[in-house]
């Protein structure tokens, strides 16, 4: 969670330049429109690659230099709490939808304001894509800051549903119950195999 969280510097700008810098303003919309599901940025989508690590800023930015020479489709990149798609601005196609969970970093580019990228798991060949973006009207940074609020929502849902599926119920004289939901932690193995963690929903009868 650490790698999507941004430190906001609140700076204040000279008398000339019209006051204080409305960022952190702008940033507290978007988290709010990303809970609700009406977060959306216009990008330039520059195209995924395969890369061999799965995080890394420096990996992030290789990328979209490499893809910044293959040309862009002009899109919407939506933002919610369980996924991200970009959708063709002209033809309205659907180009990419992505499980938030799959994400294992996302970082704006140091080199280009504009520059924004992600890096996750393919679901069906598992091989990391680092998918790159230029943001048309925002900063990399503010899309980044956005993708990262939508990281720690799903990061809640996850956890509110995993408390919910334990519940307990009471025989009628009140001397036994039934728990459902019995959890595992993922092996080792598992967790490299896919970094989602492994639930095993069991039922236990205890007597008292």
């Amino acid at each position: 969670m650490d790698k999507f969280k941004r430190t906001l510097s609140l700076k204040k700008k000279k008398e000339s330049s019209g006051g204080e810098s409305i960022k952190p303003h702008q940033w507290q919309e978007d988290e709010r429109k990303v809970r609700e599901g009406s977060c959306s940025f216009q990008v330039k989508y520059l195209g995924c690659i395969e890369v061999f690590e799965s995080r890394g800023i420096q990996v992030c930015e290789d990328a979209v230099k490499a893809l910044k020479n293959s040309g862009h489709h002009m899109a919407v990149l939506y933002v919610t709490g369980d996924a991200l798609r970009v959708v063709d601005e002209i033809s309205k196609g659907l180009i990419v939808d992505q499980t938030i969970e799959k994400v294992s970093f996302c970082a704006p580019d140091r080199n280009h304001e504009k520059g924004f990228a992600y890096i996750c798991r393919d679901g069906t060949t598992r091989r990391w894509m680092c998918h790159g973006f230029l943001a048309v009207k925002e900063s990399g940074e503010r899309l980044s800051h956005a993708v990262g609020c939508a990281f720690a929502i799903c990061l809640e849902k996850k956890q509110q549903r995993e408390k919910e599926k334990v519940t307990v119920t009471y025989n009628d004289n009140g001397t036994s119950f039934s728990r459902l939901g019995s959890f595992r932690q993922a092996t080792m193995t598992e967790r490299l195999t896919d970094p989602q963690s492994a639930i095993l929903a069991g039922r236990s009868l205890i007597h008292l």
